[in-house]
């Protein structure tokens, strides 16, 4: 994978962690289930546009 896939795939990671550090303590289970399928979606899109 090109240098452009691993950034895309760090800010998306990035992005996901700094949203779920700065949320309500008390964070309900389906909301984290949703952010790390929403991080995995964007992983594989990225990965899919940069390998095209």
């Amino acid at each position: 994978m090109t240098f452009w896939t691993w950034a895309a795939i760090a800010i998306a990671l990035i992005g996901g962690v700094i949203a779920a550090k700065f949320g309500k303590k008390k964070t309900e289970r389906k909301y984290i289930i949703a952010l790390i399928w929403f991080i995995l979606a964007i992983t594989l899109f990225f990965v899919w546009w940069f390998t095209r």
